[in-house]
């Protein structure tokens, strides 16, 4: 079962903390989305102590988001929500590791 959504949003203060690490070093916003989900993950961070996104900013689709790596983080969210029995919208799940790994 695919439990990643067909976009992922990011906040507005998340799109320019990633727009000015672009300018700096380069590295593509999807590619921080990545790092960002993995380090909330790694943080064990339970889904109700996560950051909320104030105000929606960049959408930007799962195949580019998520790129060949697309299993490995359907399962590793599969497994996070399992763990701590979430059953709210994978889609704000996923914006609010995003907001909460970034920082």
């Amino acid at each position: 079962m695919n439990y990643l959504p067909n976009e992922v949003t990011l906040s507005t203060k998340v799109t320019n903390r990633f727009s000015y690490m672009k300018q700096k070093i380069g590295i593509t916003p999807n590619i921080m989305a990545r790092v960002a989900i993995l380090k909330a993950l790694e943080s064990k961070v339970s889904p109700e102590l996560l950051e909320v996104p104030e105000s929606l900013g960049q959408k930007i689709p799962k195949d580019i988001v998520f790129g060949e790596y697309i299993d490995i983080f359907n399962f590793a969210i599969k497994q996070y929500m399992d763990t701590y029995s979430y059953t709210g919208d994978v889609k704000v799940l996923i914006s609010n590791l995003i907001e909460t790994g970034a920082y």
